[in-house]
């Protein structure tokens, strides 16, 4: 592991380049491991405390009952549990930390095995743990909404009632349009405050995306112990996805129960594809020259994505352009000086979050992701191989994946699916904010995996992202880029956006370390080089 060289220095959001060659002293991991808990055991201490009186069932009752009072203790209280630098949260990772590193030397000591082991068990404990408390739990988050909500509510019934005395002060009546345009206007007020506290709430897991990531992995273990509870719950499950009540199930397993409503209801129910040409639009002058220039074709076929500057495109490859239709993909075939082929083949992320499929939709939906998962086939996916097949793509011409977010967990998952790389010859895969880390890519494919640390989608997987002799990944704190901290306190989502990616994309593109130095030379045959040339072919999807 080692810090990206050229730009990306710190002034710049230094870049963190994972190969997975690391060496470290077990002792050492051990002791650091013991401090971390010492220290997690005094910020926990207080932290308990707090806890306790948050859930603390007399005060819950005297928000509805007693808002005056109750309002204000719960939202304080809330703020020190939840808020940021609170003390919980604080202890919490502290101890995440001395975990992992208690981990680390484990596998050190004895091998993955035996790491794999101790953690599974400790994800268990944790999740009976929260089945147990699991009503205590809701009733405080729930007591906690509400009263943001009717405190946020109280304010502007406030400011309207003064503003009504005020009135029949000056004039003895009340004017009511002018009262009814400042109700209307303080609740959007207390709406935009209530969301500002949602944001609040997102913030904090982009600060520790962790806690993201260590939800998912124990979500399998909070299904196994909710169904030992329920009879009815066990039964579903055992019908429509008993894999996921298996010893050793994963977030993988729990995507596919999820994915299984959708052969008894309309929920995540698949869909055939329909694929269609479409002409192309923003068509490139020439290859690219890099991951940035790659991860720009992807973004083109982005429905949420705007671009900037006069060029319209990184490097000024592509002309402006317009939005693209719903479910686009694009196919850049470079053909070099000596007349051989290579394709690369751009998925862009998620364009409707809607949970049920329609027919004429995009199949880059919520049922897509969750499938994808689960490791089932998608309608994406399928999508992306009518389309290669369309196109002329032949068996032996080298092909690079690549994509963002959902595009980007498609492209795996077609990567590691057997059957697809026995047809095409994929050589390359480039993902940007994708949770790819438990998907069984082909080990003949150089993956190169561009994450950053306040980006939650990542994180989904359940587990930590791995460098590997076929796999780079390229980390990214947009909070140390002084150009960009101010915006990420804002905006939690910022971390995922398109534009902060293809800045770290630049920053791939122009630093000197040796493994990216490596990525590049081996996909020569995709860049842009004297005599070479490129055309596009786009492809649209939609649910048939």
């Amino acid at each position: 592991m080692s810090g990206a060289g050229g730009a990306g220095g710190a002034g710049a959001g230094a870049l963190v380049v994972d190969t997975g060659a690391l060496a470290v002293d077990p002792d050492e991991l051990d002791a650091a491991a013991d401090a971390l808990a010492r220290s997690a055991g005094e910020v926990a201490a207080t932290g308990a405390r707090l806890a306790a009186l948050a859930l603390d069932p007399a005060l819950l009752l005297s928000v509805p009952l007693s808002p005056g009072t109750g309002v204000p203790a719960e939202r304080a209280l809330g703020a020190l549990v939840l808020g940021p630098g609170a003390a919980a949260p604080l202890a919490a990772h502290l101890l995440l930390l001395a975990g992992q590193l208690r981990t680390a030397s484990l596998r050190y000591r004895a091998g993955e095995q035996v790491a794999t082991a101790a953690v599974a068990a400790a994800r268990r404990a944790a999740a009976e743990v929260l089945v147990q408390a699991a009503p205590a739990l809701g009733a405080a988050a729930a007591g906690l909404l509400a009263a943001d909500v009717a405190h946020r509510g109280a304010q502007a019934g406030d400011e309207v009632l003064r503003r009504a005395v005020a009135q029949v002060a000056a004039t003895g009546e009340l004017d009511a349009r002018q009262l009814r345009a400042v109700a209307v206007r303080e609740a959007t007020a207390a709406r935009e405050r209530v969301a500002a506290d949602v944001r609040g709430a997102g913030l904090l897991l982009a600060r520790h995306p962790w806690l993201v990531q260590e939800a998912a992995a124990t979500a399998p273990s909070v299904l196994r112990a909710a169904a030992r509870r329920s009879p009815v719950l066990t039964g579903g499950l055992l019908v429509l996805a008993p894999q996921a009540l298996r010893p050793g199930a994963g977030p993988r397993e729990v995507a596919g129960a999820l994915s299984a409503l959708g052969t008894v209801g309309p929920l995540f129910r698949e869909t055939p594809v329909r694929v269609v040409p479409v002409a192309p639009r923003a068509v490139p002058t020439r290859p690219p020259r890099g991951v940035a220039e790659v991860l720009d074709g992807v973004a083109h076929q982005s429905t949420g994505f705007a671009p900037h500057g006069p060029a319209g495109s990184v490097g000024g490859r592509m002309p402006p352009a317009g939005r693209p239709a719903p479910g686009t993909v694009r196919l850049e075939r470079v053909t070099a000086a000596d007349g051989s082929v290579a394709w690369i083949v751009q998925v862009p992320g998620t364009q409707d979050w809607t949970p049920l499929p329609r027919a004429g939709g995009t199949p880059m939906d919520l049922t897509t992701n969750l499938r994808a998962v689960a490791g089932e086939p998608t309608a994406t996916a399928a999508l992306v191989a009518e389309a290669m097949r369309r196109a002329g793509v032949g068996a032996h011409e080298p092909v690079m994946l690549a994509g963002h977010s959902q595009g980007g967990l498609t492209a795996a998952a077609l990567a590691a699916d057997e059957g697809f790389t026995a047809r095409y010859r994929v050589t390359h895969l480039v993902t940007a904010g994708a949770p790819v880390d438990g998907l069984p890519v082909a080990g003949h494919v150089r993956v190169l995996s561009l994450e950053h640390t306040g980006d939650l989608v990542p994180a989904l997987d359940g587990s930590a992202a791995r460098g590997s002799a076929a796999r780079t990944v390229v980390r990214r704190d947009l909070s140390a880029d002084p150009l960009l901290a101010a915006e990420v306190a804002r905006d939690p989502l910022l971390a995922h956006g398109w534009r902060s990616y293809l800045a770290t994309a630049a920053l791939v593109d122009a630093s000197d370390d040796p493994a990216l130095v490596e990525h590049r030379r081996s996909a020569a045959a995709f860049l842009d080089a004297p005599g070479a040339r490129v055309e596009v072919l786009d492809y649209r999807g939609e649910r048939a």
